[in-house]
């Protein structure tokens, strides 16, 4: 790469010079706008709103970080993929595309898998779809870290699904992020048409020991009868920090099947908001996370339930160790049209160290009588009943909690897809502290 035609600039002050570097075409120019335009107007979310009480972002300078403009066109796009692991692998580093690959056979049924900008420009079906749901996000953000999100918004993945198309290997999107006190704005768009059939997997990871700040965001779009498995494994080095809001509409008997896997980054603060829109739509909302250190985790899910006789879970897992936070947040909300639903969520979190926080807050906002919808809460430590039952059959005092700890987590790790099975293990495995 000629490190000649990079740019450097401040993500905040220096925002609207960073855009004008970044072009595409002038629908993607107009939403970037609007999105500074209510960044200007906005402030950062402060621990006076409930969703920020327990995450303080007031000890973050964030105009001390810079966005690294890096030219594309340096590694080459590879059109075809011979594998029978995946359907198709695309690889950006640091926003910039860095490969792209995808079967020729998945290709022949007419799915499209690619850089927004740099594999699938020319395809104005596509860009049409993707221009709605991001001009929607953009017009429904309600907060300035999604705000500026979308005014750094210089590229996505896309994925699109045609109507009745099922792919049985799943899609990967990697995403590797460098650079001390850099500021990325990564984005996936998935959109599966009516019944078609799809698994994605994302991972973002950073290979240095860079400081680096993500503001994230992806959206999915699942039509009628289309069913999509999506997991996500969050990596960082814990020098980072890592903010992500998600969305998700499901139509009329669809479904969603979602993994969020948290197990890296100093700060994490996500948000998923999962509208089932149609009636009979169903969602499966998983969590993993493991605080390590002086870790902060906090992570919210919204069921919203917009139409009847629609069906949600949400069970999130996590455990805390040394000085770590965890935080999780659920909310079942049921409009008033949405008579029969049937929603539930539950937290249930593993104390590894005495200085170790758990926070759960499970709330309901119902606004119809006809629904099923409850919540529950458990927080404790490892049993040791069990540690002492493992011990007699000739376990070390480590490996008997290793076995609890892994066994905590596995009826999650076991609804991800296979192929990460054994990394979700491994990376759980890790991260279990000796002498607690």
């Amino acid at each position: 790469m000629n490190q000649t035609e990079t740019q450097t600039m401040r993500a905040v002050d220096d925002l609207p010079e960073y855009q004008k570097t970044l072009g595409g075409p002038d629908w993607l120019v107009e939403l970037r706008t609007k999105a500074f335009e209510k960044f200007s107007a906005s402030q950062w979310p402060t621990t006076q709103e409930e969703e920020w009480r327990r995450t303080n972002l007031s000890a973050f300078e964030f105009e001390s970080y810079s966005v690294v403009r890096e030219p594309s066109g340096s590694v080459p796009t590879i059109e075809s993929l011979d594998t029978p692991d995946h359907a198709g692998v695309i690889s950006f580093r640091n926003g910039v595309l860095s490969g792209c690959a995808v079967r020729d056979d998945v290709l022949g049924r007419g799915v499209v898998f690619g850089s927004l900008l740099d594999t699938i420009s020319d395809n104005d079906e596509v860009i049409a779809a993707v221009r709605s749901t991001l001009e929607r996000s953009v017009e429904e953000s309600d907060n300035r870290l999604q705000h500026w999100h979308y005014s750094m918004l210089r590229d996505a993945a896309v994925l699109l699904v045609p109507a009745g198309v099922t792919v049985e290997q799943p899609f990967e999107v990697r995403l590797e992020f460098d650079g001390d006190e850099a500021t990325h704005a990564p984005h996936l768009v998935v959109i599966l048409e009516r019944g078609a059939e799809a698994s994605v997997i994302r991972r973002l990871e950073t290979p240095s020991d860079d400081e680096v700040l993500v503001v994230d965001a992806n959206e999915f779009v699942v039509a009628d009868g289309a069913r999509l498995r999506y997991a996500n494994v969050q990596r960082m080095n814990e020098e980072s920090l890592y903010f992500c809001n998600d969305r998700g509409n499901v139509g009329r008997d669809g479904f969603v099947h979602r993994t969020e896997t948290v197990l890296g980054s100093a700060v994490t603060k996500s948000r998923y908001a999962l509208e089932l829109s149609g009636e009979g739509a169903d969602a499966v909302l998983n969590g993993i996370y493991f605080g390590t250190e002086e870790q902060h985790v906090d992570l919210r899910t919204v069921q919203q339930h917009r139409a009847r006789h629609t069906t949600s879970r949400a069970f999130y897992r996590g455990a805390v160790a040394g000085e770590s936070h965890a935080i999780y947040q659920g909310l079942i909300q049921v409009d008033g049209s949405a008579a029969g639903t049937d929603a539930y969520l539950t937290n249930k979190s593993l104390i590894l160290g005495e200085a170790a926080r758990s926070d759960s807050i499970p709330s309901l906002n119902i606004n119809t009588d006809d629904v099923r919808c409850s919540h529950g809460s458990t927080t404790g430590k490892l049993d040791e009943s069990q540690i002492f039952y493992l011990r007699c059959r000739g376990y070390t005092e480590t490996e008997a909690k290793q076995t609890l700890v892994e066994g905590f987590f596995e009826d999650l790790i076991v609804q991800t897809p296979p192929s990460i099975h054994q990394e979700l293990r491994d990376l759980v495995m890790e991260r279990i502290p000796e002498g607690e």
